[in-house]
């Protein structure tokens, strides 16, 4: 696991001490969800080099 809030400091990014926490756990939970899948996937493929997220209006938790 990567020392995120480490990271954050060397490259002198200013983010006040709780808001790092927080952003440090976030990022420990998305690196350990998603690094068992690195192994799964071939080297024959391709990044994807655009990617277009849709939103659907009707499941915006602020649509009115």
């Amino acid at each position: 696991m990567r020392d995120w809030e480490s990271i954050a400091k060397a490259s002198g990014v200013e983010i006040p001490a709780p808001e790092l926490q927080r952003v440090s756990k976030t990022l420990a939970a998305l690196e350990a969800t998603f690094r068992p899948l690195v192994g799964d996937l071939e080297v024959s493929l391709e990044p994807a080099a655009v990617f277009q997220a849709e939103e659907d209006a009707g499941e915006h938790p602020r649509s009115g």
